[in-house]
């Protein structure tokens, strides 16, 4: 199996706009998805992400804040999975109910295994 860093994108705080039956709704789908892939031996970790956060860069031999993105979007959240190749772990996210509510975007990337690296 490989493993897969799903990167979980949205605008500010999507949850914030849910109404408290909404929101209970989303954690009993999104919950029992994760339950399932960690049951089926495929989930590693998955959790959610501040809102806040700083961007570091190495400018002109220091370490700066930024640049940023112009755009509102942000990592909210992932997911550690394992699948047997990027197909099928595109098909494994297809499925997460996050898509039925509209707000979300989900990239996929496959980890690369470095020897000596952990």
């Amino acid at each position: 199996m490989k493993e897969f860093l799903l990167l979980i994108r949205s605008e500010e705080e999507p949850k914030a706009h849910l109404s408290p039956e909404q929101l209970q709704q989303h954690i009993e789908k999104v919950g029992s998805f994760i339950k399932r892939l960690t049951e089926e031996g495929r989930m590693k970790s998955a959790q959610p992400l501040e809102m806040e956060g700083r961007m570091l860069s190495y400018k002109d031999g220091k370490i700066v804040d930024g640049p940023y993105n112009e755009t509102k979007e942000i990592i909210s959240g992932y997911y550690h999975l394992l699948a047997k190749d990027l197909d099928e772990a595109i098909a494994i996210t297809k499925k997460d109910p996050r898509f039925q509510e509209g707000i979300w975007r989900v990239e996929v990337r496959p980890i690369k295994k470095v020897e000596g690296i952990n």
